[in-house]
Parts: C-alpha cells; sequence; structure tokens
C-alpha cells in the first residue's frame, strides 16, 4: 500500500483517478473541481445517518459535488489516502479503488479513519460518475456535531 500521491497511473484514466486522492490530500479544491463532469454523479450507497444535506446518498453535478467538498475539506488537517489496490477493468473508463483514508476533522477535533471502495467512471478524461462505498458509522463518529447547521 502506497500513499496516493506515490502511485504511479497506467494510463490516463488512471491518473484522473489518482488525481481524486491526492487534490483531496493537498486541499486543491480548484484543480478538484478541474477534474469532474458538469454533469457528474457522485453517488454515496451508504450515507451516514443525520447529516441532512452534508451528506445525501447522491451528489447531482459538479457544482453539487463541489459544495460538499468545499465544506467536508474547508478545515480539515493532515489528510492521507493510502491506495491498497487499483483493479482495471475490462470496461474503458471503468476503474475500481480500495482505498483507506486518516485525516483529523476541524470542526470537532475528531480522527477520522475508513475505508473506501471508489468505482470510478472516466468520461473525456474527467470524473462522470463515482461510487463511494465506506463505513457510515466511522464517518458520524468522526464529523458528529460539526455540521448541525447543514442537517
Amino acid at each position: 500500500m502506497k500513499r496516493a500521491d506515490e502511485v504511479v497511473a497506467g494510463n490516463e484514466d488512471e491518473a484522473v483517478v489518482l488525481s481524486y486522492f491526492t487534490l483531496l490530500m493537498k486541499r486543491d479544491l480548484d484543480g478538484f473541481a478541474e477534474i469532474w463532469q458538469e454533469d457528474a454523479v457522485q453517488d454515496v450507497p451508504f450515507p451516514p445517518e443525520g447529516f441532512g444535506k452534508f451528506v445525501t446518498s447522491r451528489f447531482a453535478g459538479k457544482q453539487e459535488i463541489m459544495d460538499h467538498y468545499t465544506v467536508a475539506f474547508a478545515n480539515r488537517r493532515d489528510h492521507v489516502f493510502w491506495i491498497d489496490e487499483i483493479y482495471r477493468t475490462s470496461k474503458p473508463g471503468h476503474i475500481i479503488v480500495e482505498a483507506h483514508a486518516r485525516s483529523i476533522v476541524g470542526e470537532t477535533e475528531r480522527v477520522y479513519e475508513n475505508n473506501y471502495v471508489c468505482v470510478f467512471s472516466i468520461r473525456g478524461g474527467r470524473v462522470a460518475r463515482l461510487r463511494e462505498y465506506a463505513d457510515p458509522l466511522k464517518f458520524m463518529q468522526a464529523f458528529g456535531g460539526g455540521f448541525d447547521s447543514y442537517r
């Protein structure tokens, strides 16, 4: 397992996928916005309970996606993603990544650690769809109470 910023992409689609992780690590939200298609969708099949519009089961469109990440990363510190595995599928533009992360949530001063399975669909060199599977309980423990205004 390597940090996301240490992994060498095998092709252009993998480079886009890895930039998802590395740009968040750097908190480069301007660059992060550039990797998304305007009509992109991010699905969160297991959203944490009690976070209202802060984390929903779906963010539709680049603007909704960026609105979420702008709030979620405003005060995040020491965020690191490690890439456990990249799975290349037989369908062009579809990549599955197993990863895990750790950071400090500034709003709560709690450590956030989680494991992820991310299913990416890349179109035209940008993320068209992301299905992000993670443990909602770990999210609730770290972020709970820090984003009450978004309920």
